[in-house]
C-alpha cells in the first residue's frame, strides 16, 4: 500500500506536520515497524479520525519514547489498541509490542 495514496484518500495531506515529521514519515515508519514484527492492520478501514488519532499518538511517542526497537511506533499502536483491533491487530500482536 502507497503512505501517500492512503493519506490522501483519507484528506490528510501528507506533507502535514506531525511534530518535526511529515504525516507520510509517521505512517510509513508506523507501518515499517508493523512488517519487522509480521503484524498487519488495514489502514485503509480506519476513518480519517483514527488515522489522524494514530499520527498524533506517534508524535506524542516521539517526545516521551527513544527511538530504539521502535519504541515510539509501538507505544502509538498499543495506546490505540482497541481501536486497531477492529482493523486487524490481535491480542497476540499486542503482546509481541508490549514493553514489558
Amino acid at each position: 500500500m502507497n503512505v501517500k495514496k492512503l493519506l490522501s484518500s483519507k484528506q490528510i495531506k501528507p506533507s502535514k506536520i506531525i511534530l518535526q515529521i511529515t504525516a507520510e514519515e509517521a505512517l510509513g515508519s508506523i507501518k515499517e515497524m508493523l512488517a519487522e514484527f509480521s503484524l498487519k492492520i488495514d489502514f485503509n478501514k480506519l476513518s480519517k479520525e483514527e488515522l489522524e488519532k494514530l499520527l498524533f499518538d506517534f508524535a506524542d511517542a516521539v517526545v516521551l519514547y527513544h527511538p530504539e526497537d521502535y519504541h515510539q511506533e509501538r507505544a502509538a499502536i498499543l495506546k490505540n489498541e482497541t481501536m486497531l483491533k477492529k482493523y486487524g491487530l490481535t491480542d497476540d500482536d499486542i503482546d509481541a509490542l508490549d514493553f514489558v
